[in-house]
């Protein structure tokens, strides 16, 4: 699978609109061991540092599930299975996906049904995971219980206990609901509504028949779907707060790393800690200039101007906090308007003077003072020095994979070394959303299946797309299905390129199957779709699978040895026509049963 699907697949650049050759491209240098520091100095596109920062990181995400790809390979092959076909696998984008994959060849294995109708089952199996587990994440109860007596941890996690919507559950929530089932607090009972799920096997009742062979909806369901869903929906919300912990973490570190540096040759830092005060005044190149450690006194002011001394300092550096924040204030307020004061974290201080190296006077008050000021003169050198985990700079750190978290710290360090500011990934500003009414009916005057006849235009939404078609939304309790060949009037290969979900359409009724509920519809022009015709049990199902097979095998009817265009000549020419058989007809059951077997011929070649 190229990055470019991939990328499209899971909307990782969101509504951005890139080439696909470009994407590619860049997926090419980065399979090949470009840095990020290369793709961003190198890159001959006019794509934003947060268009190519989302391109490398989604290459990463795609090179993990390449290699995922390949461990299964190796397992089946070692145990014996059937490959899982490479047509399959490059429609899945993670690895839940394609565990549903494996459940789905174990319901039906090669040699079960006609290979052709295995592989679309196999298919629609997927779109149907995905719908239950969209299904899961929006609708799903989880219900949260205290399970301990221990008074300290039902004082850190009794207040998390309640019931709510999985999808409802905000991400730093529910990494503390997830610490508190680590200290065996709390239990987490995740509820599917499993009748929403079963309207969704029964609106895929035929295209899953390959793989149900004789099974209820709800048995199938239970072997394909609700076996491990609240496993996995739990588990993709753990991933989505994890990936929004990491995203902060990076975000603020390289706001630390992209600080500008501030104009004065030197910075006094102020450390204050245990009753005493640590100063320092250095250089723009971090040397040190002066300072020193003293009590602070009843007038800790005066303390930190007689360490100073005579050095022609303007840029006082302050801690964001500190252990005794009414002394940091006083000392905050003492400075007039003839300094400038900047406020600095005092993370990972001892990390820094063991890389920076003590004081010269003073000890370890002046030497933390030193590290603060060459901070805010030398934010990028300053900070870049540490390991980035030291800095603590992520919500829930332990929780969360050190090797991920650093990959995303690393990240931001290259792009504030390259000039890149926060700003540039800030996401463009939203248009504003206009008010709108009240949601007017697709089809006011349809109000059932009996009131559709075939040729009629109706209004709908595309909800769902599998790989013979697209679901339509026409305003009534079933949905209409346009099938990939009246998708448009041009041989289409993956319906993905010609409609959307949620794209609002017009279709034409082709035919109604009103004891099954069935609704076929076209998009095509009317001049180029074939006429009208009423839909009969069984008949849609089987001309399906024979147009799907021939334009899959890029075979037509008119392609066949002996055949004529479909409705033209007369009888002598050997016409394909779909016309009953009566006066003037030409197309027997005989004729047609003769046309399927060579069709049927050809596909076993």
């Amino acid at each position: 699978m190229r990055l470019s699907t991939f990328i499209q697949r899971t909307r990782a650049l969101g509504d951005a609109k890139v080439p696909t050759h470009i994407i590619d491209a860049l997926g090419d240098r980065i399979a090949q061991g470009a840095e990020l520091g290369s793709v961003l100095k190198h890159q001959n596109t006019t794509l934003t540092p947060r268009i190519l920062l989302g391109i490398w990181r989604a290459a990463r995400i795609h090179q993990r599930h390449m290699a995922h790809l390949d461990e299964v390979a190796e397992k089946r092959r070692k145990a014996g299975l059937p490959a899982i076909a490479p047509a399959v696998l490059k429609q899945t984008v993670s690895a839940h996906e394609v565990a549903v994959l494996g459940r789905a060849e174990a319901l039906a294995p090669p040699g079960s049904v006609a290979e052709h109708r295995r592989r679309d089952a196999i298919k629609e199996a997927l779109a149907l995971w995905k719908a239950c587990l969209a299904i899961a994440h929006k609708e799903g109860e989880l219900e949260i219980k205290l399970i301990t007596d221990d008074p300290a941890l039902m004082g850190e996690f009794g207040d998390l206990a309640e019931k709510t919507s999985l999808g409802e559950l905000k991400g730093h929530r529910w990494m503390a609901v997830r610490r508190g089932v680590d200290a065996g607090a709390l239990d987490l009972t995740l509820e599917v509504p499993v009748k929403r799920l079963v309207d969704q096997m029964k609106a895929r009742g035929t295209e899953l028949a390959a793989l149900a062979r004789g099974e209820k909806d709800e048995e199938l369901l239970q072997k394909l779907v609700l076996v491990d869903l609240d496993e996995w929906a739990m588990a993709l919300k753990d991933e989505a707060a994890r990936s929004a912990a990491y995203r902060s973490a990076a975000n603020a570190y390289l706001n630390l790393l992209a600080e500008p540096r501030p104009s004065q040759p030197l910075a006094a830092g102020v450390y204050l800690a245990d009753g005493q005060v640590g100063v320092a005044v250095v250089g723009r190149e971090g040397e040190w200039h002066g300072g020193g450690t003293a009590p602070l006194g009843a007038q800790p002011m005066a303390t930190v101007e007689k360490l100073i001394g005579n050095h022609p300092v303007e840029l006082v550096v302050l801690p964001t906090r500190s252990k005794d924040p009414e002394v940091l204030n006083a000392v905050l307020g003492g400075f007039g308007e003839h300094f400038q004061v900047l406020r600095v974290l005092p993370n990972a201080l001892k990390a820094a003077v063991a890389i920076e190296g003590p004081a010269p006077t003073g000890g370890e008050a002046a030497a933390f003072a030193a590290v603060l000021a060459r901070r805010a003169l030398n934010p990028l050198k300053a900070w870049g020095q540490l390991d980035p985990i030291a800095l603590g700079l992520a919500e829930y750190q332990k929780d969360l994979d050190e090797v991920e978290l650093r990959a995303w710290m690393v990240d931001m360090k290259v792009l504030a070394e390259t000039g890149v500011k926060p700003d540039d990934l800030a996401r463009p500003a939203a248009k504003p959303k206009l008010p709108r009414g009240p949601a007017k009916p697709l089809n006011p005057l349809i109000k059932s299946v009996d009131d559709l006849r075939p040729g009629l235009v109706v209004n709908g939404v595309v909800t769902n797309i599998t790989q013979f078609g697209a679901f339509v939304n026409i305003g009534l309790s079933h949905e209409g299905l346009v099938h990939v060949s009246e998708l448009a009037d041009h041989f289409v290969n993956d319906p993905n390129e010609v409609v959307k979900v949620n794209q609002h359409v017009e279709a034409r009724v082709l035919g109604v199957d009103r004891a099954r509920r069935r609704i076929s519809l076209s998009l095509r022009p009317e001049r180029e779709a074939p006429a009208p015709r009423a839909v009969e049990a069984g008949v849609e199902d089987r001309d399906r699978d024979r147009d799907d097979g021939s334009k899959r095998r890029g075979v037509r009817l008119d392609d066949i040895p002996g055949r004529g265009r479909r409705g033209g000549g007369g009888g002598g020419g050997g016409g394909f026509d779909r016309r009953p058989p009566g006066p003037g007809g030409n197309a027997t059951g005989a004729s047609r049963a003769h046309a399927l077997a060579e069709l049927e011929a050809l596909f076993k070649k």
